[in-house]
Order: structure tokens, then sequence, then C-alpha cells
């Protein structure tokens, strides 16, 4: 069996893991982002540019250091579910579920028959995924849509492994302005909101991914784009004091 990764370490521990969200091209950033310590990465497919031959050689270099790897789909169509999950990655992440009805039919391009109706593969896939020793792909849903909020406890019991809250897309959603994280308060609306989608993944047994600084087990440091930039702009500053 393949050793576990930082983040199931973590989980099974009790411990927190903290990860980060990539959309830069290119295999480096993320290999370092791996080996500076983070103890899972989620590689964008909704909004950079990566390919399938990208992410296949970047996950292949995170998991080398130990570190988890997760993809947010590019959408929740049943391709693009069974193109990611053929990955060598510790799970998925589908977005843009709005509904029960939309969550249950991407969970369903999840799970082999008779649970669901994900396609059973091939021996690339087999030899790729190293069949039997990584175990079934965690599964999570980012929840950023007014309608998945009143249908989370229903969306929960789905069997999801983990929860996710997109703020940005749910707050312009909600017709907020944007939030951000390191300058503003979350407005009360959007806090209640991602209260409600906290309590039911607690009540459901569901591991729940929170933004830097709300004092949870999991969370997300930052995108690597942010984090590349700032490192940038504070070596320039102390270079030039």
């Amino acid at each position: 069996m393949a050793n576990p990764s930082r983040y199931q370490t973590g989980l099974t521990n009790g411990t927190p893991v903290l990860g980060a969200f990539c959309c830069l091209d290119g295999f480096s950033v993320s290999h370092i982002f791996a080996r500076a310590g983070f103890d899972f990465l989620v590689l964008d497919r909704q909004h950079a540019a990566y390919d399938w031959h990208e992410l296949e050689q970047m996950c292949f270099r995170i998991k080398s250091e130990g570190t988890a790897v997760f993809i947010r789909t590019g959408s929740a169509a049943q391709q693009e579910i069974d193109l990611a999950l053929d990955l060598p990655v510790e799970g998925i992440v589908i977005p843009n579920s709005a509904s029960f009805e939309e969550a249950q039919e991407a969970f369903s391009f999840t799970k082999y028959p008779p649970r669901g109706i994900r396609s059973v593969g091939n021996e690339r896939h087999e030899a790729l995924r190293d069949v039997g020793t990584l175990g079934d792909p965690l599964v999570g849903v980012l929840i950023e849509h007014p309608g998945a909020v009143e249908a989370i406890d229903e969306i929960l019991s789905l069997g999801y492994d983990f929860a996710w809250v997109g703020t940005h897309d749910l707050a312009a959603l909600m017709g907020m302005k944007p939030w951000d994280p390191e300058t503003g308060e979350m407005p009360s609306e959007l806090a209640k909101a991602l209260h409600r989608v906290k309590c039911s993944a607690d009540a459901h047994g569901v591991s729940f991914w929170q933004p830097p600084g709300q004092g949870v087990p999991i969370g997300i440091a930052d995108v690597d784009a942010r984090l590349v930039r700032q490192a940038a702009e504070q070596a320039v500053t102390k270079w030039k004091s």
C-alpha cells in the first residue's frame, strides 16, 4: 500500500492540515509548494489553463513530496469528472451545483455501478492511478450558489466526503460586493451561509474546508498566484529599503 498523504494523516490524527489553491501554469510552482510543506494542493481546472497532460505530470510531482493533490473540475460534466478521477489524485472538487438535483447527478458520476454510473476505465487508467493502493477518490462539493446552501442537508446526505464554500461566487450571487478576506470583514449574510454549511457538514460527518483565519482543522491558505506575487513584492521592498 502507498504511504498516506499528509492530508490523510492529519485527518486521521485530528491535526490541522493546510492547503493552497494552484492556478499558475507549469510544473515547478506546485512542486515547490509541495516541497515547502503544504499538506494538500488543489489544481484548478475551472479557471486555470491546465491541460490533462500537464495535470498528470503535476500530480506525480506533488505526490512525491507526500502532499495530497485534488482537482477542481472545470464543470460537473461526466466527461470532465471521468478524466479527473482517472488521474493519481486524492480526490476532486465539483463546482457549479445550484440544487440538490445537480449535486446528485454530479455525485453519480463519481461512483461505479451500482452506486453510480462512473465509467470503469481501461488498462491505462489502472496503471496511472495504481488502482488498489490509492483507494476510492475523495469527492468534495463546492458550495457557491444560494440554491445549494438551501439544499445543503440533502446534498451532504448523498455521501460527499468534504464541502467547501466558494465565498466569492456565493457573495456575488447573493448580491454582495466582492469580499476580500485580507481587508474586509465577512458580510453577515455570507457568514450565516458559511455557518449553515459548516453545521450541516458537522452533522453529516463531512470534512469542512474553510477560508484562512477561521480556526478550523482544514484550511486553504491562499492561491499560488497571490502568494508568489506577495513574496516577490516583499523581496523587492526588502532589497530597496
